[in-house]
């Protein structure tokens, strides 16, 4: 039975996003992974620092990996366990098709 290759996105706060970036690099085995700035918006106001109240949005920092579904879970543990105090919310979305255009 073939596994399919998915896309996990772990969104953190962009002042723990070396944490995650640091732990990625360190594994194994690291996966190529992207890190996007990003803003949060719709978080309640009183977790929003002061110059993010002014913004209207918090700082993040999405990180992207594709790798196999079954990896996922185990990679999810990893994190958690070595990294209890960070912040993540993760989604894991099917890739329907990629390549390369371009030469």
């Amino acid at each position: 039975m073939k596994t399919e290759q998915v896309l996990l996105q772990l969104i953190v706060p962009a002042r723990q996003a070396s944490l995650l970036s640091d732990f990625l690099l360190a594994q194994a085995k690291t996966p190529f992974f992207t890190a996007i700035e990003a803003a949060g918006f719709g978080q309640p106001h009183e977790q929003l620092s002061p110059d993010e109240q002014v913004e209207g949005a918090q700082r993040k920092v999405k990180f992207e990996i594709e790798l196999n579904e079954t990896a996922v879970q185990p990679l999810l543990m990893d994190i958690q366990t070595a990294l209890p105090t960070l912040v993540l919310f993760y989604r894991v979305l099917p890739i329907k098709a990629q390549g390369v255009l371009g030469t």
